[in-house]
């Protein structure tokens, strides 16, 4: 494909994708690059393409798609896709161009794939795309299966209108005949239910009216106050009689009437208008409906299409500020690795690139987080995993995490735990510790530099053996929630101003997230809020407080750095490109590192080896041959119990509480999730290895 337009340059070569592959195979979408001219070769696909194509390996996908990007599209489409990318990045070259076109699968199945590409100009390859995808197949299926309930409903309505006319008698709950100019009953009839018709004064009680003003007059007695002038108005003979001159042959009302027994009826008055040809008097067929149950149904069938309107709106509206704020991290992971290759030689802006790169990482990683918790939740696969909890070691954990973002913003943070008297609780660390992060992050996020931020925890007193109600109040300065914005704060996708308006990022995740899990805890949660005086969040929580602990030791046995150096430890991981990560942040660390790439070959050198060589195992969960977890039981099992009983620690991309059980059932000593964080994990080690010198 050939652009006439003015071509973006970017340094661009295989050292790009290998330094950043690790994210790239870790991002939920497809991303691939590849030539823009020619026959459009690729140069890369990460996994996600092979999954979205239904292909195992990389050698179907080049036979499938001959490796290009032609060969990707359908080939009825692919005309169309060029056409269309040509004329968006000829308008702008600084935008993602957007198509959507179908795929066929190794198995011949077709799928719709939503593209994101952008177009620039690299020194060694030229003109380039590089271009995130998804499947939407079931989107579009769902959107137009929305779109064919729309016209169904449509064409009832239609239906219904038509047929109408044709049995409006036979539907009418009463119907009378009157002469206007006379201003005289002709006939009054009710329809039964079983289609029989009966006298409607002798079937209603009421006197037999011969004039019909009087019988106007009778009924407004019963309409609502405010509608009785209007509608003795609008059924006025006059009035009526003027119509049929201006050739309004057909006159409605709709108004509400209170029965006999406090019942309220919203019915429909219908004046069909005509002229005896003889007399020349003007006549009306006046019906009457009982529309009650039509309009309650109606109401609920609107209730239920605005709230799936609102949800549709939610969500197309956390795509798009999810799409920007993926993107965001995305293009600064992108360009400092750029920017990083262009000044290697000065070490300060480099050092900066690698630290801009790093914070991005987090923002992208808290994202991903966010949406697989929330849809986790939605899932109804989450459970609570309660363990005895150290109250401090909980908050320390929280503070190291928090600290360092609000001394970045200038932010006075405290945490005050005064109040509680029992520091040692059962609960599940992880959930509780999710739900207070995101609310200090908030915190931190939309508070103004120089305020303040705080998380106090408060005991309250109860006359209940092995429980207690804690109370942890999350305060800050910032900028405060609106009243119209406080009753939607805690849906899912929701956000006062989207990352744009705000300055800060998010997928309004967060607030949900945190009322998932205090329903989970079968806890509340409440705000006091106003805008510009800051925020208070307060959240009750029952704990279950531990019987008697065994006393321990005071003086707790702690292990240095200078302690840790020289520790052997066995790395097992079946990514190369983790395993070199891995191995390298640990050489620095002082450790002496092994590498096995599979269980199985952990077992055997673990097997091999002699008591205590080892001093600690780190242990991927998925993969290929022998699993983490299988590894870890073939290990507990040696007939060597010194052999045997070597720490291992789990170091996975699974990250969520139900991983951490599996993995602590299987043998392991803890849980790490991926990305490595080198103080999550130092710290992890030193309290592993303490553990088992005390013991």
């Amino acid at each position: 494909m050939e652009h006439g337009v003015y071509h973006k340059r970017m340094t661009f070569d295989v050292s790009t994708i290998s330094g950043i592959e690790p994210i790239l195979e870790g991002m939920p979408g497809g991303l691939f690059i590849y030539c823009a001219g020619g026959d459009e070769e690729l140069l890369y696909i990460n996994s996600a393409v092979l999954r979205i194509f239904g292909c195992d390996t990389k050698e179907e996908f080049r036979r499938l798609t001959g490796y290009t990007f032609r060969g990707m599209v359908h080939p009825d489409d692919i005309d169309e896709v060029e056409r269309s990318i040509q004329r968006q990045i000829a308008n702008s070259i600084y935008d993602f161009d957007y198509v959507e076109y179908r795929i066929i699968q190794k198995d011949g199945s077709i799928r719709w794939i939503e593209d994101y590409g952008h177009f620039v100009h690299t020194e060694a390859y030229g003109d380039i795309f590089y271009v995130f995808i998804d499947d939407s197949t079931e989107r579009l299926k769902n959107r137009m299966s929305e779109l064919e309930k729309v016209n169904e409903e449509l064409r009832a309505t239609y239906a219904r209108e038509s047929q109408y006319r044709k049995a409006i008698l036979y539907d009418a709950v009463s119907f009378f005949e009157v002469n206007l100019t006379k201003d005289e009953f002709l006939s009054a009839y009710i329809q039964m239910q079983d289609g029989q018709l009966k006298d409607f004064f002798e079937h209603a009680g009421i006197p037999r009216f011969e004039k019909y003003s009087d019988y106007v007059r009778f009924w407004m007695r019963d309409m609502d106050p405010d509608a009785s002038e209007e509608y003795a108005r609008y059924v006025d003979a006059g009035r009526l009689i003027e119509c049929y001159g201006r050739g309004e042959l057909e006159q409605t009302y709709d108004g509400w009437i209170t029965d006999s027994l406090g019942g309220r009826h919203l019915y429909h008055y219908a004046f069909l208008l005509g002229r005896n040809d003889y007399t020349g008097d003007v006549i009306t067929m006046a019906i009457t409906k009982d529309m009650t149950e039509q309009v309650q149904k109606q109401n609920l069938l609107k209730s239920a299409l605005n709230q799936a309107q609102t949800a549709s709106i939610a969500r197309n509206t956390f795509l798009q500020n999810m799409s920007h704020d993926i993107r965001t991290p995305l293009n600064a992971i992108i360009g400092f690795a750029e920017l990083a290759r262009k000044h290697k030689a000065d070490e300060t802006r480099v050092d900066n690139y690698l630290n801009q790169i790093s914070a991005a990482g987090e923002q992208l990683l808290a994202i991903v987080n966010e949406s697989l918790e929330v849809t986790r939740m939605e899932s109804g696969k989450v459970y609570l995993v309660e363990n005895i909890v150290e109250l401090d070691e909980l908050l320390s954990e929280l503070k190291r995490m928090i600290l360092p973002q609000a001394e970045a913003k200038t932010l006075r943070f405290a945490i005050d735990r005064s109040g509680v008297h029992n520091g040692v609780i059962y609960m599940d660390l992880l959930r509780v510790k999710e739900m207070l992060f995101q609310l200090l992050d908030n915190a931190v996020k939309y508070t103004e530099p120089g305020g303040s931020v705080s998380l106090t925890v408060v005991e309250e007193d109860l006359k209940l053996d092995h429980y207690g109600k804690f109370r942890f109040i999350v305060e800050d300065s910032g900028r405060g929630i609106s009243e119209t914005f406080r009753r939607e704060l805690f849906q899912p996708f929701r956000r006062e101003r989207n990352t744009t308006k705000s300055g800060v990022l998010g997928t309004g995740l967060g607030l949900s997230v945190v009322k998932n899990l205090v329903d989970l805890m079968e806890g509340s949660v409440a705000v006091e809020s106003a805008e510009g005086k800051g925020s208070k969040f307060t959240v009750d929580l029952m704990l279950r407080l531990p019987g008697e602990l065994p006393r321990q030791d005071q003086r707790r046995f702690r292990l240095d750095e200078e302690d840790l150096r020289g520790k052997r430890i066995l790395l097992v991981e079946d990514n190369e490109i983790n395993r070199e990560i891995a191995q390298e942040l640990l050489t620095d660390e002082g450790y002496i590192v092994e590498t096995a790439e599979d269980g199985d070959v952990a077992v055997e050198m673990v097997g091999r080896s002699e008591a205590q060589y080892y001093d600690l195992i780190l242990m991927d969960i998925q993969m290929p041959v022998m699993d983490g977890h299988q590894a870890t039981k073939a290990i507990r099992a040696l007939e060597d119990r010194k052999l045997a009983c070597v720490p291992i620690i789990a170091l996975s991309a699974n990250a969520f509480a139900e991983d951490y059980k599996r993995s602590l059932e299987a043998g392991m000593d803890a849980h790490i999730s991926k990305p490595i964080r080198i103080e999550e994990l130092q710290e992890t080690i030193r309290n592993v290895l303490e553990r088992l010198y005390r013991e």
